[in-house]
């Protein structure tokens, strides 16, 4: 079962592992390797973003949600506006194998999500 890690209002304290505190959004920092699903790559392919475009606009990635899916694996939501449009991101990002899975990328819902994309309603 998935936990929250953080949430109080309209931006997100605090930090899962170790109590290490970090405010959201943040910078998304890239520790391991990274490995992009089919599914995401598909999905690339059907809003036209090319994966050196992807691969570039990830470097500037925020993230603006982070939940705990199991014990070493934390999922975290980026958002990427540096593209031609606004793009979320699911990352699963696995402590133990030490590596970082791209699970999914979309364009969000304006009328899902704040203005800026950072906050659902």
């Amino acid at each position: 079962m998935a936990t929250a890690c953080r949430q109080s209002g309209t931006r997100e304290t605090g930090r899962c592992k170790d109590g290490v505190v970090a405010d959201l959004p943040r910078l998304k920092e890239w520790r391991f390797r990274r490995w992009i699903s089919e599914h995401a790559f598909d999905k690339l392919r059907v809003i036209d973003c090319t994966f050196a475009e992807f691969t570039e606009a990830l470097e500037s990635a925020e993230i603006i949600e982070e939940t705990t899916v199991e014990p070493g694996a934390v999922k975290e939501l980026l958002l990427v506006v540096d593209w031609v449009r606004p793009l979320h991101v699911v990352v699963v990002v696995d402590e133990i194998h030490e590596e970082e899975r791209v699970i999914t990328v979309y364009e969000p819902d304006d009328d899902l999500w704040s203005s800026d994309y950072r906050v659902r309603r």
